[in-house]
């Protein structure tokens, strides 16, 4: 591994798609694996190569090595995701930065953002580009962080149990933290207990290596699992941090830092389901030192990534989008918010189906119909083959599309004006390109 270590430390540019930009990189062949065992990216490790984008290539075919025995620049391994995930940990193990590890059902990228924009003021801050979160997508972070980071936050997507402990072993993190236990990835997991067990994961990591667990305390569920970590900073519940609903329907944070000091901070996040994020970004900020003027600046300033809880102006109507993502958990607290009381008029409900629910399908669906107040809206527009499993209730403003094509055809025809848009919906879905006709 040191041979490898010093071969990174020349060229750190790390990557595993050749369609990326990069001259000179350190280039892993990996994906899936045929009969022998060997990664199709090896595919593509010539190429890498022999076009100067990358200096050297981890392969783990041993005839193309054979091919090129003499050519030290293709570098045989037995398994290039194994390694690549090795060489991220000898990596992190050098660092000198505290890390932060971030787990959870929901929200896992905003409050990342946010920390990132709070911790900035105090510290050099590298946290999580993207969606690199698995078990690719967490080394590839890790070896992209220099030697002068002053702070680490780096995000764990999971979707199997012992997933997020296995990145936790690589991640090493110093603190923790988990958003929420939903409903996420419910057809890999095959229940909510089991989602449960894999998010306390990374509690039972910090725990073993006395390490600190942030956690709020207002979820239950997280109190009860992280209860076995000596070391846990509790934000919420009865800290001296409280949310409150400021210029509806975004959502603020009053806190008490001191017995004196108490600042309100106006947020642009929808809806009272984001109070753990703001109040756990805020926490996390005064915890590592960072003043309450400097959180409220960056709070404030913070503005959603696109397709999380976004809010866009069109020409004619307001939207809010909120499409990157939808599991049962979040899409129950998405439809509480809007179907309250100070949102009452011209409002035009989207949504799109969730998908990676397996057996659980039909029955999230036929309970995410069921909560829907129809007469809270002007439209009601459902799109996917799942809501085709489920019984919808004989609403005249409910309409049912296989997909966003066919919805889009139906939108064009109405030519909305002066309404307030909510869409939300799993990925797959696309759904802001529904709305473009409208922005």
């Amino acid at each position: 591994m040191k041979a490898l270590y010093a071969i990174y430390q020349k060229h750190p540019q790390v990557y595993i798609d050749t369609r990326k930009p990069i001259q000179g990189g350190l280039f892993f062949a990996v994906g899936q694996k045929n009969d022998l065992g060997v990664h199709r990216g090896n595919e593509f490790a010539e190429e890498a190569i022999e076009s100067g984008q990358a200096a050297y290539a981890v392969i783990n075919d041993p005839l193309l090595k054979k091919r090129y025995a003499d050519d030290k620049r293709f570098v045989l391994v037995k398994d290039g995701a194994s390694c690549l995930q090795d060489l991220a940990q000898y990596h992190r193990q050098q660092l000198k930065c505290p890390f932060l590890a971030i787990a959870g059902s929901n929200g896992k990228t905003t409050i990342k953002e946010l920390l990132s924009a709070v911790l900035s003021y105090s510290f050099k801050v590298f946290a999580t580009a993207g969606n690199l979160n698995n078990h690719l997508g967490v080394p590839l972070s890790l070896l992209s962080i220099g030697t002068d980071c002053g702070f680490a936050i780096l995000e764990i997507g999971a979707n199997h149990l012992g997933e997020t402990r296995f990145l936790a072993e690589i991640i090493q993190p110093d603190f923790g933290l988990v958003t929420n236990c939903g409903k996420d990835h419910l057809g890999e997991y095959g229940s909510v207990e089991n989602i449960i067990r894999a998010n306390q994961e990374l509690y039972d990591y910090l725990a073993e290596n006395n390490r600190r667990a942030f956690v709020s305390g207002n979820d239950e569920t997280l109190m009860r699992i992280s209860s076995h970590c000596k070391k846990r900073y509790l934000y919420g519940g009865h800290q001296p941090i409280r949310t409150r609903i400021v210029n509806s329907p975004f959502l603020g944070v009053e806190m008490r830092f001191t017995k004196d000091l108490i600042q309100t901070i106006q947020s642009n996040l929808f809806g009272k389901f984001w109070e753990d994020t703001l109040l756990g970004a805020a926490a996390l900020g005064y915890y590592f030192g960072v003043s309450p003027l400097a959180i409220q600046e960056a709070i404030e300033s913070y503005q959603p990534a696109a397709l999380r809880s976004q809010l866009v102006e069109g020409k004619h109507n307001r939207i809010l989008l909120d499409c990157y993502n939808a599991n049962p958990s979040s899409m129950e607290v998405f439809l509480q918010e809007i179907q309250q009381g100070h949102l009452q008029a011209n409002k035009v409900l989207i949504l799109g189906e969730m998908l990676e629910l397996g057996d659980y399908s039909k029955s999230e669906h036929q309970e995410l119909v069921n909560s829907i107040y129809n007469d809270r809206f002007d439209d009601v527009i459902l799109i996917g083959e799942s809501f085709k499993q489920v019984d919808l209730p004989l609403q005249k403003n409910q309409h049912h599309f296989i997909d966003r094509r066919e919805a889009e055809v139906y939108l064009k025809a109405k030519a909305y004006k002066d309404k307030y848009f909510f869409v939300k919906g799993s990925r797959g879905n696309r759904l802001e390109l529904l709305m473009q006709m409208y922005l």
